[in-house]
């Protein structure tokens, strides 16, 4: 029986330096030889979906921007973006705490470079983006499907309060990186999605991650793996807890399950 197995993409596939062990290569090229499907899971927009390294491991689709845009073999099966007004009072709510923030879209992303001086994040997406890397402006009409703040010295509770009820806030913990966007989506809502169309049974879904939006997604499978360097809070919502990423994680997570 054909399975699906769906994988995070930072901290998980590679680490933060972008190092793919050698191991997970070959774990993904087997565990398709096998005739299952692989796909990508990610909270990053698919504008920040490019790498070649990443891409060439080889997958069926992709569930990016926590959920909000699904594809499958290179075909748009589904997209969600914010309105103009649902930025506007995030953009509102941000600004208010003097929270910097990354809009997140299908084909570009935007920032206030002023807003992060020597952030290597920010460095390593205008390295890896170019023009696809766009300023936040205050009358633009933006294409985006979530955003992520940097929380700094702000009260979580309180912008989560006032946001509303309306967005989902993520906080990892601990370097209060917030990811916000629609309520009711997520990694879990866009495998359901790319599961009922393809017509994947519940019981044949796999999932690894490592963070905290990946815990619903872990919740969410028949079967999900946390990898050894994860988070507590993924490592909980999971079935099986795996070795870390540079101790074979993801090979072991599927011999674990007999995929490879």
């Amino acid at each position: 029986m054909k399975k699906a197995v769906f994988f995070d993409i930072d901290g998980t596939l590679w680490d933060f330096k972008m190092n793919i062990p050698e191991s997970t290569k070959e774990a993904l090229k087997e565990l398709r030889k096998n005739g299952h499907y692989a796909f990508l899971c990610s909270g990053r927009s698919r504008s920040n979906i490019k790498s070649p390294k990443l891409l060439a491991l080889g997958f069926d689709g992709i569930v990016a921007a926590c959920g909000t845009h699904i594809e499958f073999e290179g075909e748009k099966l589904f997209e969600l973006l914010l309105t103009k007004e649902q930025i506007g009072h995030i953009l509102t709510v941000l600004r208010k705490h003097q929270i910097p923030m990354v809009l997140e879209g299908p084909h570009y992303i935007y920032v206030d470079e002023k807003d992060f001086v020597d952030d290597p994040y920010v460095i390593y997406l205008r390295n890896e983006l170019g023009e696809n890397l766009k300023s936040i402006t205050g009358t633009a009409q933006y294409e985006v499907n979530k955003l992520s703040a940097e929380l700094r010295n702000a009260d979580a509770e309180l912008v989560r309060k006032e946001l509303g009820t309306e967005f989902d806030m993520i906080v990892h913990e601990p370097d209060g990186i917030l990811e916000i966007g629609q309520a009711g989506h997520s990694k879990a809502s866009g495998i359901e999605r790319l599961c009922t169309a393809l017509g994947i049974a519940k019981e044949d879904t796999y999932a690894f991650g490592d963070s905290a939006n990946d815990v619903e997604m872990l919740a969410f499978v028949a079967h999900g793996i946390a990898m050894g360097n994860g988070t507590d809070v993924a490592k909980n919502a999971a079935e099986f807890v795996t070795t870390d990423i540079h101790a074979d994680g993801i090979w072991n997570g599927l011999k674990h399950y007999e995929l490879i």
